[in-house]
């Protein structure tokens, strides 16, 4: 028996139609090119030998190849097709006596070297899309079993924001102007949800009219340096929409976040506060 590379995972394959599946197998098959210095060479090129011959058979060459031919033409693709499995030599003449492959599988009662390379080369320009299919759904798959977890999500999540405060603190103690988050938004709804961020609602609106002063300012910005004529278009919509309507824009209400994260760590900071215990508490809070 040939065993399959550990490198095949069965999963991804198991609802393809039988010749898809049977590609994948036996890209993943012990290939010719590990039978040379193997204890099993004898067995293993005598199933190639069998294979050839059934294909002798099963495509009506009269007469059939003498064993000695036959010989020569194990030696031929164990020396040109060494990198194919067997199960990939046996496709490839199925599919060929099939009409799938590029190259037609009528010999003229030749069962030649040329005929031979002529099928195993067809056989290997009409894998690559089954190849690549495969590979993009391996991809999918450890991405999927790569995810972290809920739990794993939330504890990244804290760690994230705790390493964030303490950068934005470093700057504070050392007179520093601490750098503007773009997605400070995130860790605000973050710890908004846990219930550990409370702003007065005076110090929203001031937050709010300075989220609209800074959302004008990079709109403005973007709109001297775009080339684009439809950009500058839908940018003037966008600063229309902020300058006319009191409507929560999402542009501003991500900058009202992110400014609001950093009055909350003003806040922590100046009553001199444990980011991570006020956390733990809000968390306890939400276990009773």
């Amino acid at each position: 028996m040939i065993r399959q590379s550990k490198g095949l995972q069965t999963q991804i394959i198991q609802d393809w139609e039988q010749t898809s599946k049977k590609i994948i197998l036996g890209h993943f098959e012990r290939k010719i090119a590990t039978f040379f210095d193997s204890p099993d060479k004898n067995e293993q090129f005598q199933n190639l030998h069998k294979l050839l011959v059934k294909w002798a058979v099963l495509t009506g060459v009269k007469p059939l190849p003498t064993d000695d031919e036959i010989r020569l033409f194990v030696e031929y693709i164990a020396e040109h097709f060494y990198r194919f499995s067997l199960l990939e030599i046996d496709n490839a003449f199925n599919l060929a006596t099939a009409g799938k492959l590029d190259e037609s599988a009528e010999h003229y009662q030749s069962f030649s070297v040329i005929y031979i390379s002529k099928i195993i080369n067809s056989y290997s320009r009409y894998i690559g899309k089954y190849i690549l299919e495969y590979k993009d759904q391996l991809d999918i798959a450890e991405k999927e079993n790569n995810k972290p977890s809920e739990k794993e999500q939330f504890e990244l999540m804290l760690e994230s924001i705790l390493e964030n405060f303490d950068k934005y603190k470093e700057h504070i103690e050392n007179g520093e102007d601490a750098p503007y988050n773009s997605f400070g938004y995130i860790s605000y709804d973050f710890l908004k949800n846990l219930g550990v961020i409370s702003i007065d609602e005076d110090v929203k609106e001031t937050l709010f009219i300075e989220a609209k002063k800074i959302a004008l300012e990079e709109l403005s910005n973007k709109s001297h340096t775009s080339i684009d004529s439809d950009e500058k278009i839908n940018i003037q919509l966008e600063i229309d929409n902020i300058v006319r309507n009191n409507n929560k824009q999402e542009r501003v209400m991500r900058i009202c976040k992110n400014l609001g994260l950093l009055h909350y760590y003003d806040v922590i900071l100046k009553n001199n506060l444990s980011l991570s215990s006020e956390i733990a508490k809000s968390m306890k809070k939400d276990d009773l």
